[in-house]
């Protein structure tokens, strides 16, 4: 059976929408393209077939076997398989949509739509005067350099409001689509204090007065109006800043959560994202925390989401990243997520959990920001050398000479207490891991099993790997299984999505805006240490259950009247290529990057965007606004909200900052992307006498 909109689909989009599926023309009906004879599979769950896709319009007007119809282009897809375009739920591209059009590395791994503001974070609302304070919070927080958000970003907004403008304005080779974050909204309205209910003590000890919350919720109120898909928050412990202080909004009270969440309802509905490691009871270190503290915790944390479910139901959807240690015991934590689910199910509303595709982990080479030996002062100094002599760092790093002191002058640091945290982030050896394309090695891959099996050291090990031109991985989160069991588990369930790869975020240490290859490379079509996922089950999961999720109904299928955003792709020869590092970020500095081969089409909006991999110079790309927002209960509260800056916190010491941020480094070590990277300001690259 052939599905096809009819020929009155050309006039306009929206008419698509309500085409008749099975409409067949009495005469050939050309259209845009038709991409012919590939493995469709539609995003629905449905098994695939070998068919035709076509469109007109920038929509999808006709799918089904040997088609009759006639494209203007014509695209040969036999042997490859045809697909929605990925919905990428959780990046972090805020300030690079302001200077990368491609959004790069995501848009060339076959994603046509990125959602961003996550975790609380944001660029918007905020005034001129407040800008560089919260950008402090974001280069922390997301690892991305402050002097590339304060120069390298075009600030041609203020309210949140034209910060939408200001995406709608940009041509972009994907849609974006944006919530509106904690952080920002509490500094516009409450100033320096935003983060003072986030020292210690929480909100007892200083609490967010009640006219503050009900302007931060009137904020959101606006910002969901006015097209956010909703509001995103962190009340997760490693979120801090440079000083060290919690990211504002993590110990938020039940209050002023349950605000928040009414102003997404009041506003039409839509999503409340949210960062949680569910032992943030208190700003404390991880190393600190009281597991029965932790236990109470959890349970107020049950008690404000069951609340949002009964009091607005399905209007205003819930999602976090479903997270665990490397600790096997953190295993429970994902017994106790699902759990949370069901309830809140129970309960009458609706969440959906975002589960880590891989393990996310720090990558290390000579000439990227992390691997064992930076505070070795050879190192440094023959670092500091090459790049004034236009030399290559690696092949000055083989001279027997360089190593030997190189090794031993970093075995002398690895007892210094004032090492501790980073050496932290480097063990256990049996941790780091030749890179795999597959990110599931066994201990055979490990560098202590390697050492073992040469009886060297790890460190003559790791320096060895790192000097043959290798890149080293380190997973921090998610390996508590020691394989990627849990991930399976997570990914068949219904109420899980792929998501948390942080594209945009920590590109200095990780390098995850590849997962949605990752997906088909591995789960779909290599993975040997467990069961696989089916190729339809896996497409699903990164399109139509996302676009679900974002009430995003216009895309996520191959469907006649859905969106033409689709990929063309060879699984066959789909290949992860090693992770590399480059200085290409406004003014010079460097970020990690991942090629993918296989994708030999992406189609946005009907237009190719990529041809065999290489970017066509068309960008369809724009700015989605929430679907369910209500334009009719925008306010325009901003002016009226906006508080004092630099209020009287005369009540904390003059060096609480520096005190905090040293505090703030127990445990660290074995923390995510943020925590190590506040390991590696702190420790590596500020004088050590400061500490």
């Amino acid at each position: 059976r052939v599905a096809r909109a009819p020929s009155s689909a050309f006039a306009a989009t929206a008419s698509a929408a309500t085409m008749a599926a099975t409409t067949t023309p009495t005469t050939t009906t050309t259209v845009d393209l038709v991409v012919r004879g590939g493995t469709v599979v539609d995003g629905t769950g449905a098994p695939a077939f070998v068919g035709d896709v076509a469109v007109a319009g920038g929509i999808v007007f006709a799918v089904g076997p040997n088609l009759d119809v006639v494209g203007i282009e014509e695209y040969d897809a036999r042997g490859l398989i045809v697909t929605p375009g990925w919905i990428d739920c959780h990046t972090h591209f805020d300030a690079q949509i302001t200077w990368d059009p491609y959004l790069t590395p995501s848009t060339a791994n076959g994603v046509t739509t990125c959602i961003f503001g996550n975790c609380g974070i944001g660029f918007a609302p905020c005034q001129p005067e407040r800008r560089e304070f919260l950008a402090a919070l974001i280069e922390a927080v997301e690892d991305l350099p402050g002097p590339v958000i304060t120069q390298g970003m075009v600030w041609d907004w203020e309210t949140f409001e034209e910060y939408l403008d200001s995406v709608a304005r940009r041509e972009l080779a994907c849609d974006v689509a944006l919530m509106v974050g904690h952080a920002a909204v509490r500094t516009w309205v409450m100033g320096k204090r935003a983060r003072a209910s986030d020292r210690p003590g929480g909100a007892a000890a200083d609490p967010v007065k009640p006219e503050e919350i009900e302007a931060m919720a009137a904020l959101v109120q606006d910002a969901v109006a006015a097209g956010a898909l909703g509001f995103s928050t962190s009340r997760l412990l490693m979120h801090r800043d440079n000083s060290g202080f919690l990211t504002p909004g993590t110990l938020a009270t039940a209050a002023e959560v349950l605000a928040m969440a009414r102003a997404i309802a009041n506003a039409g509905g839509g999503i409340f994202q949210w960062a949680a490691d569910w032992v943030s009871y208190d700003d404390i270190s991880y190393s600190n925390v009281d597991l029965a503290k932790g236990e109470e915790y959890q349970a107020h944390e049950l008690k404000w989401m069951k609340d949002i479910a009964q009091e607005h139901g399905e209007k205003v959807s819930m999602t976090w990243v479903l997270g665990f240690s490397n600790d096997p015991r953190s295993l429970a934590m994902v017994d106790l997520q699902l759990g949370f689910l069901e309830e809140i199910k129970a309960s009458g509303g609706h969440a959906v959990a975002q589960s880590f595709v891989r393990p996310q982990g720090f990558l290390w080479s000579f000439i990227a920001r992390l691997h064992p030996f930076l505070l070795s002062p050879t190192f440094t100094s023959l670092q500091q050398q090459c790049r004034a002599e236009n030399r290559d760092l690696v092949t000055a790093l083989r001279d027997p000479g360089a190593r030997q002191r190189i090794l031993a002058e970093t075995t002398a640091m690895e007892g210094s207490p004032a090492h501790q945290e980073f050496f932290n982030m480097l063990r256990p050896w049996d941790l780091v891991y030749r890179w795999t394309p597959h990110y599931e090695p066994t201990r055979a891959d490990s560098v202590q099993a390697i050492s073992e099996g040469l009886g060297r050291t790890p460190l003559e090990v790791s320096y060895d790997l790192l000097a043959s031109d290798g890149a080293l991985w380190k997973p921090f989160v998610t390996w508590g299984a020691r394989n990627l069991s849990p991930h399976h588990r997570l990914l068949m369930h219904p109420q899980v999505v792929p998501g948390g790869d942080d594209a945009g975020a920590h590109h200095t240490v990780i390098m995850d805006a590849t997962n949605s290859s990752h997906m088909l490379t591995h789960w779909v079509r290599d993975r040997t240490r467990g069961p696989r996922l089916t190729l339809e089950h896996a497409v699903r999961k990164m399109t139509h259950e996302i676009a679900q999720l974002f009430s995003l109904s216009d895309r996520g299928t191959l469907e006649v009247g859905k969106k033409a955003d689709l990929n063309v792709l060879d699984l066959n020869k789909m290949e992860m290529c090693k992770p590399y590092f480059v200085n290409d970020l406004p003014l010079g500095a460097g970020r990690w990057l991942q090629e993918v081969k296989g994708y030999r089409l992406t189609v946005v909006s009907g237009r190719a965007t990529y041809r065999d991999g290489v970017p066509t110079g068309i960008l369809p790309g724009r700015l989605v606004r929430n679907p369910r927002r209500r334009p009719e209960v925008w306010r325009g509260v901003a002016a009226s909200v906006a508080g004092p800056f630099d209020p009287d916190e005369a009540r904390h010491a003059p060096d609480d900052g520096r005190a905090k941020a040293v505090e703030a480094l127990q445990g660290a070590g074995r923390g995510g992307a943020s925590a190590g990277a506040r390991v590696l300001r702190e420790v590596v690259e500020k004088p050590v006498s400061k500490l």
